[in-house]
């Protein structure tokens, strides 16, 4: 029995996102894989599934609230899920950084669509509410131009991102009675 297409990529997402949550707390080590779906506004509507594998640090200080960061290589995947002419998937690889209000990324995308192919560099500038939300802005300077269906080189993206260690800072901790 074949699984539906949307079926399929529910499984992977909760898959992912149970063991982004299920890592190691301890304090000497900075490794850590935060999941981040996302939605795209380009022109079109795309979902946006991510993995970044680095350094995630909180860094906490008696008189102020914990400062949060993360940083390191990035792949992730976008599509608009059509199932018409229209139909793009873009697979993609970078770098991202975040202080906990600010979050600047840069990555190279390949769309594909029909027959067509375009590969863009991708830099994102953006704000991030304390590393648990991003809002970005970024703008694709195609290498190789394709006439790509509804496809912007303006975008807007906002991301969850999830790790038990970043997200345990809001949610888990014991706050004073």
């Amino acid at each position: 029995m074949k699984l539906p297409y949307h079926k399929s990529l529910l499984i992977l997402v909760v898959l992912i996102s149970t063991y982004s949550y299920s890592q190691s707390n301890k304090k000497e080590s900075n490794f850590g894989i935060i999941f981040s779906p996302g939605y795209t506004i380009q022109g079109n509507s795309f979902l946006d599934l991510n993995l970044l594998f680095g350094n995630v640090n909180v860094q906490e200080n008696v008189k102020l609230p914990p400062l949060l960061t993360y940083s390191g290589l990035r792949i992730g995947l976008e599509s608009n899920l059509r199932f018409n002419e229209d139909y793009v998937i873009a697979p993609k690889i970078g770098y991202e950084h975040n202080i906990m209000l600010f979050t600047f990324r840069g990555s190279v995308i390949n769309y594909f669509q029909n027959d067509q192919s375009e590969l863009r560099v991708l830099p994102e500038i953006g704000l991030s509410l304390f590393t648990l939300v991003d809002f970005t802005y970024g703008y694709g300077i195609p290498i190789n131009n394709a006439e790509l269906n509804n496809v912007s080189n303006h975008r807007f993206t906002i991301r969850i991102n999830l790790n038990k260690k970043l997200n345990g800072q809001f949610f888990y901790s014991d706050l004073p009675r």
